[in-house]
């Protein structure tokens, strides 16, 4: 254990936590009591643990190892507030290697924070603004809801009791026991809770939870102080396996639920699968309730280890910071990525929804049943539930081609962040809580997730899972570490697999491989680190990677290793190969301009071609995309390869080719019109032959990847002033804006929104179509992907007058509701046209933006985050830089530092390649 981290004494150390908590959702106050079975390491007189924003009424120590009971209360309790603790202090010395309990009684605020217990409100059927509890402790919040020992090491048993509003459904991790009316027996209202909490007497029940039995919740909450006059009941739930603090969780509102039944048993019995919702969305929850049986089978299945528990919960909550969040037996989600309509629905949240079910019930193994030892091994947790979440998800739907997904999509997310100096290894040293946050990035779970579908590509897919059955078994119901993990797959690899991976985890940055044929068909390969700002200085070039190269060949993939700075391999007489086959390793290829022309004539040849397998043409995309920000190659290299996929069917390729081409006119917005209008013509010359074939319509037997690649190629010859895309999208949207839904399929809103707000013909029409839209975000009938949709379609204005409304929209709860202020700075940041005004309101309310946020440091890193990293002038990144200066910006230091260096990136790629795709602009003008 690193000596730098910011952790708990060990002289005591917690075995079990008895917690009751009573919620009051019309003051928004919570009373508690919390009695601890310690394990006394050390003669004491103090204890300290972790709070924050607790105030602690009393605290009562009781040995229970002496012949004769030694019981005690606190002589005084002083908090660090900086450090989230509480040190209470006793008059007579505790002896060490002894048992004790530790009774404290204690209140806190059901914040407006996403933190902790914290307060969520939602509108009823009259439109009064009502609330529920729920909870969010990852990383250190579990301390804002009771006083504990947070650190994920310190498992221990948790029983819960609820005392809650007798017609509200109350959750936890562990199901219902017991279910009774609430006899006040003392006061949980002040300071002074004599009343005793008895402890859960029996491990079976089999009544049932009234609240809940029914899945319809007739009762209204009024959301006032009456709230504290209702009728209570007491809800118990079964002792929970021993677990980290940050995993426990309770919710307390008026859901209804749907539930479905595993194959799998505990205990004898079918595991029972519910999904909650408030009133009147529930329905949309069949899609993620389908897919947690089919994930939960087949988990216990490639784990070898069955679910631990009798349920799984999944709820939508209306205010969620994070996506989702894993707690044992009870996750929380974000409404958009819980709750799927098939009707009215767009279609691309049928994949992320499917996916985030996967990820978070991967983690009840692989993070809850097995914990990281300390947060540096976050990546653990979260690279393995990204890479084994789209592993369920492909077997679930093996028709969505998951992998060329993961290719497309989750691929770029890391390597696009960690080409990056300011990027950091898989594996951070974390001393201090208020850091964690920063660490939950692309590179713990998206280049985490690539180097293990490196790895296990490289082992065998079943070589790696029968490792991870050999990890589990070994650690279940502990702690472990990334050693851990490499010691059980080396043991059934037969091979030492940390002396390699280490270098992946522990070393920023990823490599490019340059490739040089040296004739005698052979090509010397030479890896060096890859930066996107194209100027590495040789002192930060010193990893030497470990790179399964698998080249791929006509009728054959070899299956090489680089190991050295340079090597040597043989390639055939024909010149044809391409590394990285099937796009399974994690580096860029840099390719002579020979192999390049070579490889392009193998893409015309589609499914006859070398690059027969979609994975290997979306790499292909993807090295010569970025090697142009890079400066490795030219921009003109990239946007010549392109013409080369005229006839291309791939939805996935078409997707990587959007990709570039939106990021280069993004970045060249700046530039003289008619080189802008050139790159829109080359993105237009592809795409609108797509978009024509596919047309508008969609058949009931169109496959999933068809109709993705409809949606992508109206958007992007719509994007690119396509006339008929344009004259047809204005003609449906008025047409469905006027009562005529079926004009735009669900599948189609955000992009037609989008393209007759970018081809408005003046600010009287844009005023008009951009009204209409904010129409629809505030339409609550609608499915909350639909509203989210037209929320991030009403930052792609020009006009300034429109995007400052939008701005303090932001700002206004009754609006947008905090979690989601995302979405705005996401599309202001992305809108050239806004970047500037964007900028200006950012640096002029930085206090009040800050003072929002700054307890969702996530939501205010990318709001930083956003604001800083489209620009494309070293006078503006001056001018940025300068404003910060005199801030303390340790709690987003990552997010800032990685947004100005990504704009510094813009800066030196325009600053390169300008005059390069002028004179391209100016010949294909001609």
């Amino acid at each position: 254990m690193s000596s730098q981290r910011q952790v708990l004494p060990t002289n005591v150390k917690p075995l079990h936590y008895d917690l009751t908590l009573k919620p009051d959702l019309g003051t928004f106050v919570f009373y508690g009591q919390v009695k601890v079975d310690l394990e006394v390491k050390e003669d004491t007189t103090t204890i300290v643990l972790n709070t924050h924003d607790i105030k602690i009424h009393s605290a009562v120590f009781t040995s229970t190892s002496l012949k004769t009971e030694s019981r005690q209360t606190a002589t005084s309790i002083d908090y660090d507030a900086k450090k989230n603790q509480a040190t209470l202090t006793f008059e007579q010395s505790m002896p060490g290697n002894s048992k004790a309990v530790l009774d404290i009684q204690f209140e806190g605020e059901l914040n407006d924070q996403m933190a902790g217990f914290y307060r969520s409100s939602f509108k009823d059927a009259e439109g009064k603004t009502q609330y529920l509890a729920t909870t969010q402790f990852e990383a250190t919040d579990a301390r804002r809801a009771f006083p504990c020992w947070d650190e994920p090491a310190l498992k221990a048993t948790f029983d819960v009791t609820l005392i809650v509003p007798s017609d509200l459904t109350a959750l936890s991790n562990m199901n219902v026991i017991s279910d009774k009316p609430y006899q006040e027996t003392g006061k949980m209202t002040s300071g002074k809770h004599e009343g005793k909490h008895e402890g859960v007497t029996t491990g079976k029940h089999e009544g049932k939870h009234e609240g809940v039995t029914t899945g319809k919740h007739e009762g209204k909450h009024e959301g006032d102080a009456a709230a504290s006059k209702k009728t209570l009941k007491e809800v118990k739930y079964a002792t929970t396996p021993p677990m980290s603090t940050y995993l426990l969780a309770f919710v307390v509102g008026p859901f209804e639920y749907i539930e479905a039944y595993t194959s799998g048993e505990y205990n004898g019995h079918p595991i029972q699968a519910r999904v909650y919702a408030l009133p009147g969305s529930v329905e949309q929850g069949r899609h993620a309730l389908r897919v947690s049986t089919a994930a939960l089978e087949y988990f216990a299945k490639v784990f070898g280890e069955p679910y631990p528990l009798p349920k799984i919960d999944m709820v939508a909550i209306p205010d969620f910071e994070a996506g989702a969040m894993e707690n044992w037996g009870l996750v929380t989600y974000r409404n958009v990525a819980l709750l799927y309509d098939e009707k009215s629905s767009s279609i691309v949240f049928k994949k992320s929804t499917a996916y985030t079910v996967c990820h978070e019930l991967a983690h009840q193994w692989f993070g809850n049943l097995v914990t990281m030892e300390w947060w540096e091994h976050l990546w653990l947790n979260e690279g393995f539930a990204t890479w084994v979440g789209w592993l369920a998800v492909d077997h679930i739907f093996p028709e969505w081609n998951v992998w060329v997904s993961f290719v497309n999509e989750d691929v770029p997310r890391a390597l696009n962040l960690d080409a990056l100096r300011s990027s950091h290894p898989i594996e951070v040293a974390v001393n201090d809580p208020a850091e964690i946050h920063q660490i939950f990035d692309a590179i713990s779970y998206y280049k985490g997730a690539s180097v293990i579908r490196m790895l296990s590509s490289w082992l065998s897919v079943d070589t790696f899972l029968a490792g991870v059955r050999r990890y589990l078994q070994k650690h279940k119901l502990g702690n472990a570490s990334t050693t851990d993990l490499w010691n059980a797959l080396s043991e059934e690899a037969g091979v030492d697999v940390s002396k390699f991976m280490t270098l992946w985890t522990k070393s920023v940055g990823y490599p490019v491989l340059t490739v040089e044929e040296t004739g005698n068909h052979a090509i010397k390969v030479t890896q060096s680190r890859y930066l996107s700002t194209g100027d590495l200085d040789p002192s930060e070039d010193t990893t030497v990677w470990w790179n399964p190269l698998g080249i791929l060949t006509p009728g054959n993939v070899e299956s090489y290793t680089l190991t050295e700075k340079s090597q040597t391999f043989n390639v055939p007489e024909s010149g044809l190969y391409k590394l990285n086959a099937g796009q399974t390793s994690v580096y860029r290829v840099n390719y002579p301009i020979e192999a390049v022309l070579r490889l392009a004539e193998e893409i015309k040849k589609g499914s006859d071609g070398l690059l027969s397998n979609t994975a290997d043409r979306v790499g292909l995309i993807a090295d010569a995309g970025n090697l142009c920000v890079s400066g490795e190659q030219r921009t003109t290299a990239f946007l010549e390869l392109a013409q080369a996929f005229v006839n291309e069917k791939d939805y996935f390729v078409w997707a990587q080719l959007s990709t570039h081409f939106s990021n280069i006119i993004s970045v060249w917005a700046g530039q003289p019109d008619d080189v802008l209008a050139s790159l829109k013509a080359s993105r237009r010359s592809l795409f609108a032959p797509v978009a024509q074939r596919l047309g508008w319509d969609f058949a009931p037997d169109d496959d999933y990847l068809t109709n993705l690649l409809r949606v992508l190629a109206l958007t992007n010859a719509g994007r690119s002033n396509d006339p008929d895309t344009v004259a047809e999208a204005k003609k449906r949207f008025w047409e469905f804006v006027q009562g005529n839904t079926d004009a735009v399929h669900p599948n189609l809103r955000g992009s037609v929104y989008g393209i007759v707000l970018l081809t408005a013909e003046d600010e009287a029409e844009e005023v008009k179509l951009w009204e209409s839209i904010l129409k629809i975000y505030k339409d609550e009938s609608l499915p909350t992907d639909q509203r989210m949709i037209a929320l991030n379609a009403l930052g792609g204005v020009k006009s300034q007058e429109l995007v400052m409304r939008y701005l303090k929209m932001s700002l206004d709860d009754s609006q947008v509701r905090g979690q989601d202020s995302i979405y705005v700075f996401r599309a202001l940041g992305t809108n050239p046209d806004a970047r500037d005004l964007f900028w200006t309101y950012f640096s002029e309310n930085y206090n009040t933006l800050h003072a929002k946020f700054s307890k969702s440091l996530s939501l205010f890193g990318s709001a930083v985050r956003s604001a800083v990293s489209g620009f494309t002038s070293f006078d503006k990144i001056g001018e940025i830089e300068a404003f910060f200066a005199d801030k303390d910006t340790k709690e987003y230091a990552r997010p800032l530092q990685q947004a100005l260096e990504a704009a510094k990136v813009n800066a030196k790629w325009i600053e390169r390649d300008h005059a390069v795709v002028a004179d391209w602009a100016k010949k294909n003008a001609a």
